[in-house]
């Protein structure tokens, strides 16, 4: 089964040609560009982006697709996935996409349980796990080595300590 991995998003139109500005979410943003085939919202299901231009918040770039204005306008705020097949192999055990860490069981150095992982966010400052627990309000802790005590992808499970503050 397919799993799509959101790497960019498209944020603007560029010229009439059908250019369109995008963001990148890799590590070094342009790693976005050694990725072979893309999927663009729900319009495009594979395609290859071209890098035109650098941007001091990412790129101008091109695909075959997408060659007029009224195009490139229809994909605006899309975001740009990937197959997770694509995602090179980690091949040490203490790193990890983040993607994986979605649906993990969160639990405290108690070793209560405080919900599951939903979503990995960062608003400009730092990493932030979003924990869901049944019922109740969602909230977010800091993704740091005060707070992340230990993933453990093949129990499904992270451990968090110092996190009581962000309970409420």
């Amino acid at each position: 089964m397919s799993k799509f991995i959101a790497v960019g998003e498209v944020r603007g139109v560029h010229g009439l040609k059908g250019f369109f500005k995008i963001t990148s979410f890799t590590e070094n943003p342009d790693n976005i560009f050694k990725f072979k085939s893309f999927r663009i919202g729900n319009n495009y299901k594979s395609t290859n982006l071209n890098k035109i231009k650098e941007l001091p918040n990412g790129y101008i770039v091109s695909c075959k697709e997408v060659d007029s204005r009224e195009k490139s306008e229809l994909i605006v705020g899309s975001l740009i996935e990937i197959d997770s097949s694509e995602l090179p192999e980690i091949n040490n055990q203490k790193k990890y996409y983040f993607h994986e860490l979605i649906n993990l069981e969160v639990k405290d150095e108690n070793k209560k349980t405080l919900g599951k992982v939903c979503s990995v966010e960062n608003y400009g400052s730092a990493d932030l796990i979003e924990v869901r627990k049944k019922d109740q309000k969602d909230f977010f802790i800091p993704f740091s080595k005060a707070t992340i005590k230990k993933v453990d992808l093949e129990k499904k499970l992270l451990l968090v300590q110092n996190v009581s503050e962000y309970l409420n």
